[in-house]
């Protein structure tokens, strides 16, 4: 009896939940992002972003509260797994339908692109690679949870026309599009990955230069929304070919038949997989009688309804946490902003950071000295923008209301700007700086001092300082890798130092006059 009732309250909801969001989502993501072209955002917010906010509050309105149903130590931990099995199937299923649905028009030559309504694929009977008209481009971006990967970008572009003779008096009908990738460690030295650059830049041109482009059985059109068209938009307006909406093809080395590869295969077992787990975790553990009568009966989770109502209220910004929550979501906002542009998602190429603000060595030397200060609200990519924003949040949560707005601002930007001068000063060759970061280090550096010269009296100093000391040695220790600007941190820490004793008698004369013992 009591696996049936765990199989009817937790696991049917979630099979239930990944059915429908996994069919509903594909339908809404192929009608109102693919067939209507309604919306024309990049596809790392259509097939990524959107499947992991829509899978987390369909976890959060169906799953979380019958989880209670199961006496758990942490149902958080099965809120989580769940989010994130909703999550990866939803997303292999967009890659599955954008090929599943792609429609292959078939013309008589490649100027006749323009004239048919675009489709994603095309089988083309007559056309000429201008295999001598190359257009490179090399980049590079760093990613993963401590920038760990440092991946590489070769991009390449030659024009099509329909025969040999109109190379020299017509405009391409489209441009091949071809683009390679790879990735090393990004804890390397400097001169080690340059090696690696230029290596891998190297054997590609090579490739490109003996490969055959005359046999394509099929050619897939670059959407707009796509990333890969952004950095070959990018490389067109590089070389000043004033193309603005050009049309990238990319040669297929596999029949239309054959478009989708192993994608069907990769969903129907990631849906394999978060079934039978899910199905393990609804019915090993026992039931917590109370909690499963008070769902039987419908009635609302009290408890949940206060913790959920105490979090969205510390969420918008309050007397004693005001400045933070507001740098989180500046912080938040460029992130978003760079990615609806089409910046990325996971990581950001260097290229793009620049763009944006961040602090590049040549050119603060050249008088963008703006730099200094935007580029501390940037960062490489989701994964640094999540820590970096949970760093900012405890730290801002201990300090905030101990000092002015004014003071905690100041303090902020400072150390910040100290970072990221460090940083220009200290790096040679130079690097691409960019992150919150050496803001943040700069109010632990603070707090830390402050607790130090008795500034701060609490009782709990003693364990507020070790916390501190170990966030700081352990991220000072990390950064020792190559990869990390370790030299932005310690700039943002002394920083952070040097203006709180600067601050120092002014925070113990407001602690004075106010009469408090913090």
């Amino acid at each position: 009896m009591a696996i049936r009732e765990k199989l009817n309250i937790v696991f049917k909801p979630f099979l239930t939940a990944l059915i429908g969001l996994m069919i509903g989502y594909s339908f809404v993501h192929w009608t109102l992002f693919i067939k209507l072209g309604i919306f024309q955002l990049n596809e790392n917010i259509t097939e990524t972003l959107l499947p992991i906010i829509l899978a987390g509050i369909v976890t959060r309105l169906f799953i979380h509260t019958k989880v209670k149903a199961l006496r758990l130590r942490v149902p958080f931990i099965y809120s989580l797994i769940a989010w994130i099995s909703l999550t990866i199937p939803t997303i292999i299923a967009q890659k599955y339908m954008v090929t599943a649905t792609g429609k292959l028009t078939t013309l008589p030559s490649v100027e006749e692109i323009h004239a048919h309504e675009s489709t994603k694929y095309y089988n083309i009977d007559s056309y000429h690679i201008n295999t001598k008209a190359k257009y490179y481009h090399a980049t590079y971006d760093i990613s993963g949870r401590n920038s760990e990967h440092f991946n590489m970008y070769l991009y390449v572009l030659m024009p099509i026309y329909k025969t040999s003779t109109d190379v020299s008096s017509h405009t391409p009908s489209a441009w091949l599009g071809i683009s390679y990738r790879d990735r090393v460690s990004n804890r390397m030295s400097h001169e080690r990955k340059e090696e690696a650059f230029n290596q891998f830049i190297r054997q590609n041109w090579i490739q490109v230069e003996q490969k055959d482009f005359f046999s394509f059985p099929c050619f897939e059109r670059i959407g707009k929304t796509s990333e890969d068209f952004k950095n070959f938009q990018s490389l067109l307006n590089r070389n000043d070919l004033g193309i603005s909406d050009a049309v990238i093809l990319v040669g297929m080395s596999e029949p239309y038949e054959h478009r989708n590869g192993d994608n069907l295969k990769r969903l129907l077992t990631a849906v394999l997989i978060v079934t039978l787990l899910w199905l393990l975790m609804s019915i090993i553990p026992k039931v917590d009688d109370k909690e499963l009568k008070r769902i039987k009966a419908g009635k609302p989770d009290k408890m949940e309804q206060i913790i959920w109502k105490e979090n969205l209220l510390s969420a918008i910004p309050h007397k004693g946490f005001f400045i933070t929550p507001i740098l989180i979501y500046i912080n938040i906002a460029v992130f978003l902003l760079m990615m609806f542009f089409g910046a990325g998602f996971f990581s950001f190429q260097a290229d793009d950071l620049i763009h944006w603000g961040a602090c590049y060595g040549p050119m603060v030397r050249d008088g963008e000295w703006w730099r200094l200060l935007t580029s501390i609200f940037l960062h490489s990519g989701i994964t640094h923008l999540i820590a970096n924003t949970v760093c900012l949040a405890i730290i801002g949560i201990d300090i905030e209301n101990r000092i002015t707005r004014s003071q905690y601002l100041f303090i902020y930007l400072l150390s910040g700007l100290i970072g990221s001068i460090t940083s220009v000063l200290w790096h040679t060759p130079p690097v691409v700086g960019i992150g919150a970061s050496g803001a943040i280090f700069g109010l632990y550096g603070a707090f830390i001092t402050l607790i130090l010269t008795k500034t701060f009296s609490s009782t709990s100093a003693k364990s507020l300082l070790i916390e501190s000391a170990i966030f700081v040695g352990a991220n000072l220790l990390v950064g020792m890798t190559p990869g990390i600007d370790n030299a932005a941190h310690i700039g943002g820490l002394l920083g952070g130092v040097a203006l709180s004793l600067i601050l120092s008698p002014f925070i113990k004369n407001r602690k004075q006059g106010r009469g408090l013992d913090l």
